[in-house]
């Protein structure tokens, strides 16, 4: 009889309810130009890049196009969205993009999107990546209905998806993948490929590694089984559903075999490469400073020591994304977090990637930290009290993006790199007002500065371009005059230079150089211009730094984890650098042809048509219809759903349409149910029914964690039945508002830390011909308290009160509320209610990773936790009756219960909860299975 009560009462109480937000601040004015094979969008701020990205887009079709052997006509060509920065493509009202996202390509319209940072190399990079999945996307999707092609992407396995993106992008160092999965080949890290399938269930720091083992896999491939094989792989899948088949055509192996044959050349060969090369792990040259914690990948980079050697201050991603700011005392071993999930500092960037760069520095006495971080993706600097933790905002307005601060020696100044008109320069900011100078101005993207001693010039990297050499981009060590800007080239091995820092006598710079399969720290002698190699890893080392006690610090991949090390100088090597490894040459880009721009069309098109309809001479026709369509540039989009069984009654429906342009995102919706002969639980008896709701909302997201939602709408239900209703026709006009925060986090499966909470009011009125009249609050919080690894205590009230003539009911019992009391719309509720939750969330199994391949769909089993609860609440219809109870009206139990964490196809998280409730004030006890999690 209440089919549209969901529609009237507030949100409920689940997390599905709550979620981080996307912040809108631009819209953008896109323009857009054909070249042959593409149309390419740009806005002002990105336009100065486009011209670059047209001809690397031209240039990688002729390569991909000629080794995959595909191609599309120009009338066909494809939409590329290039923005200026990060921080706007995260904006983006195409596709919703996510931390640490490159580059983006969707199967819907074959867009493909990336952003610049300043570095050619990296736009070369991405855009070659995500214009290989624009190919695959032509082999697998393009033809009849592609609808249902697009909805067989999802057996597709993505360690091929994008180890073959990467695999594509030749003509690239390639170093941070070789050194990824060596250090992994060689420390038994790799991951079978048939736990690749799909990617979201792999720890933190894996999904890097798991792209560049599915590039060394094709690479196998093509090795072992002949040229051209990866292309056919590809085509294959056209016609395929799984790996193995496709395999066992190409290999005569399943996935199994190939997948063990893989492995044990990839351990062999970086076992071989190891002992040729010398290679070793970073604690051979000195302890480690940092630990891993709860047996997962972490990072720990960047670090910077008080001149007295006692402290220490770094990067870490020790409790999640985002990183923060860590203080350890070198003495104690105690450690501190400076910056840690702070609300007006969203991110601190860590770097792309596999490259982390240096982004912390400290001043000459040892008191302020510096670094870059973000909030509703503008940047800024800020400064941290190193003893008491405090921080201040240096507002340095005009740039895109801007980090990797640097003082001066006398503290006052503060060099950093900037983002403006698509080209990253240096430039000097002062430390009391944020007042900015350019110090160098070229179009190479130059980054990382570090002082003198004497503060008199800075060294930094600079990229440029070896056209016909085997590494088309390069950095090199450069050094400006502070006072003047004059620069000039420092000698500079082959390579990508980085984070150079100046020795306290100024007479030598540390550096990482990444190159060749390796990437270690090095040291100019700036007398000499000799540089040497003063490390061998296994992994590679990063953001070198000299130590006030003389040693040497660096950040070190091993084991999947990069952490911080320190040694005595007398146990580093000084190897001379290796030269130019062989290869064949990579050209420049060439000016591709294109049209001159103009305003960008947007025209609306279907993204899924998914018809299901039988019928049956008992049951009679059943239909089911899925649509989904937008416009090209993403501010409009369409979905329905409408289900109908003409033997049994019923019709259901629901549409709604969003519109995505600005900050505040606007939507309108319409759902509704109709039902012939329905039985009626609380009377026996039959009735036809209707009920149909429309709505308009709108969300106003103030950051990442909070926002506003509100939501007005119409509800309209009508019953015809056998028995008399004292209201056969109900007239809803409803108004809602709640403000919400998300701040939850957790590194791997589970919510560990931060909380939620939301507030809100709601209103039926008697306006426009309503006739259900109610109004109320409620009100929900959650909070998460980490207990170590990946237990915590979890912690969740809610409350709610309503009155008017015709309240909601708040049920007490049941999934959500007291789990020892059965869900009862006659017992244990009322028109206000609350309750509390308490949880101890504690794993038992940690790493159960048993992949149960051989059923479809399959089920990957990750984790298994224990939770022991207890529930209170109690509901009340009137302030009369809550001022007559006592304690015994209070509702209470306790129980405990299993979480099993798994993935459906590796794919969709499940988490499979068994709960036993057992009431402590009665008899009795209630045993729940369901699927969560439940908050």
């Amino acid at each position: 009889m209440f089919a549209a009560a969901a529609l009237l009462a507030p949100p409920p109480a689940f997390s599905q309810n709550f979620g981080q937000n996307q912040v809108r601040l631009k819209t953008f004015d896109w323009k857009s130009a054909e070249t042959e094979h593409f149309l390419v969008h740009s806005y002002p701020a990105s336009e100065a890049t486009a011209s670059a990205a047209a001809d690397i887009l031209e240039r990688s079709y002729a390569r991909v196009s000629t080794a995959m052997g595909v191609s599309w006509e120009p009338k066909d060509r494809k939409p590329f969205f290039l923005y200026a920065t990060v921080h706007d493509m995260q904006q983006s009202n195409i596709v919703q993009v996510g931390d640490g996202t490159g580059g983006v390509t969707e199967a819907f319209k074959d867009r493909f999107m990336a952003y610049h940072d300043g570095s050619k190399q990296w736009l070369d990079t991405v855009l070659t990546h995500e214009l290989t999945h624009v190919f695959q996307y032509q082999v697998l999707v393009s033809g009849w209905w592609r609808s249902g092609r697009i909805l067989k992407t999802i057996v597709y396995p993505l360690w091929m998806m994008e180890g073959m993106a990467e695999f594509f992008s030749w003509g690239f160092d390639d170093t941070p993948g070789e050194t990824l999965v060596r250090d992994a080949a060689t420390s038994n890290g790799l991951i079978p490929l048939w736990k690749l399938e799909h990617f979201s269930h792999l720890k933190p720091h894996q999904v890097r590694l798991a792209y560049e083992s599915g590039e060394k896999a094709l690479e196998f491939l093509e090795r072992e089984y002949g040229e051209g094989s990866v292309a056919k792989m590809l085509k294959l899948f056209e016609s395929r559903f799984e790996t193995s088949a496709v395999l066992s055509d190409l290999t005569g192996l399943d996935v199994f075999a190939f997948d063990k044959k893989w492995r044990e050349y990839e351990e062999e060969r970086g076992r071989r490469t190891a002992r040729l090369e010398g290679l070793r792990g970073p604690e051979s040259y000195g302890p480690a400073l940092t630990a891993s914690e709860g047996g997962l990948p972490e990072q720990n980079s960047s670090p910077v020591f008080t001149p007295d050697g006692t402290t220490m201050a770094w990067l870490s991603t020790r409790d999640g994304y985002p990183p923060q700011v860590m203080k350890k005392d070198l003495r104690t071993g105690k450690v501190r977090a400076l910056l840690a999930h702070d609300r007006a500092v969203e991110s601190v960037h860590l770097g792309h990637f596999a490259n982390l760069s240096r982004v912390l520095a400290l001043s000459a006495d040892g008191r302020t930290l510096a670094a870059g971080g973000t909030k509703n993706h503008r940047d800024s600097l800020w400064l941290i009290d190193l003893a008491s933790g405090r921080k201040r905002r240096l507002d340095v307005p005009g740039f895109d993006a801007l980090g990797q601060p640097a003082f001066s020696p006398d503290g006052a100044t503060l060099a950093f790199s900037g983002l403006k008109d698509g080209v990253t320069d240096l430039w000097l900011a002062d430390v009391r007002t944020g007042a900015a100078r350019r110090l160098t101005d070229d179009p190479q993207d130059d980054q990382t500065p570090a002082f003198s001693p004497d503060g008199r010039w800075a060294v930094y990297t600079s990229e440029f371009e070896a056209p016909g050499s085997a590494m088309l981009y390069r950095r090199r060590l450069r050094r400006v005059d502070v006072s003047t800007g004059a620069g000039e080239d420092l000698p500079t091995p082959p390579g990508l230079a980085r984070d150079p820092v100046v020795s306290p006598d100024g007479t030598k710079v540390l550096y990482s150089l990444e190159g060749g399969g390796f990437h270690d720290v090095y040291e100019l002698d700036l007398a000499s211009g000799r540089s040497v190699r003063l490390t061998r890893s296994i992994g590679a080392a990063y953001d070198p730094v000299y130590a006030p006690d003389g040693e040497i610090a660096f950040a070190a991949l091993r084991r999947g984890s990069v952490h911080v090390y320190k040694a005595p100088r007398a146990r580093f090597g000084a190897d001379a650098p290796p030269g130019d490894r062989p290869g064949p040459g990579v050209a420049r880009a060439p000016a591709a042809a294109r049209s001159a721009y103009a305003a960008a069309r947007s025209p609306f098109s279907t993204d899924l048509f998914l018809p299901a309809f039988f019928y049956s001479s008992n049951g009679g026709l059943f239909w089911t219809s899925y649509y989904q369509g937008s416009d090209l540039l993403g501010d409009h989009s369409v979905g329905g759903l409408v289900s109908y069984a003409s033997g049994q009654g019923y019709l259901d429906y629901q549409t709604q349409y969003e519109f995505k342009r600005w900050r505040t995102a606007l939507g309108a919706a319409a759902v509704g149910r109709l039902r012939r002969d329905s039985l009626d639980t609380s009377s026996g008896y039959t009735q036809d029914e209707s009920a149909h709701a429309q709505y308009l909302s709108a969300s106003y997201p103030f950051d990442r964690y909070d926002r506003l939602d509100a939501v007005a709408g119409s509800v309209t239900e009508s019953y015809d039945a056998s028995f008399a209703l004292p209201r056969p026709h109900r007239e809803s006009r409803i108004a809602s508002a709640q403000l919400v925060r998300d701040t939850v986090r957790g590194r791997y499966l589970v919510a560990t830390a931060g909380g939620r909470m939301r507030a809100g009011y709601s209103v039926a009125p008697r306006v426009l011909g309503g006739n259900s009249v109610r109004e109320g609050v409620f009100a929900e919080l959650q909070r998460y308290v980490p207990t170590g690894g990946l237990s915590a205590l979890a912690f969740r009230a809610d409350a709610a009160g309503f009155w008017g003539p015709d309240p909601p009911q708040y049920v007490l019992g049941g999934i959500g509320g007291v789990r020892g009391y059965a869900r009862s719309a006659t017992e244990d509720a009322g028109r206000a209610g609350v309750t509390a939750t308490a949880e101890w969330r504690i794993p038992v199994v940690k790493n159960l990773d048993y992949y149960m391949w051989y059923i479809f769909p399959d089920f990957y089993f990750k984790a298994v936790s224990l939770a022991l609860f207890t529930d209170a609440g109690r509901t009340w219809s009137d302030r009369g009756e809550l001022r007559r109870s006592d304690w015994g009206a209070v509702r209470h139990s306790y129980g405990g219960g299993l979480r099993i964490h798994t993935y459906i196809l590796q794919l969709f998280p499940l988490v499979l909860h068994f709960d036993y409730a057992q009431r402590s004030t009665t008899d009795g006890g209630v045993f729940y299975f369901y699927l969560g999690p439940l908050f």
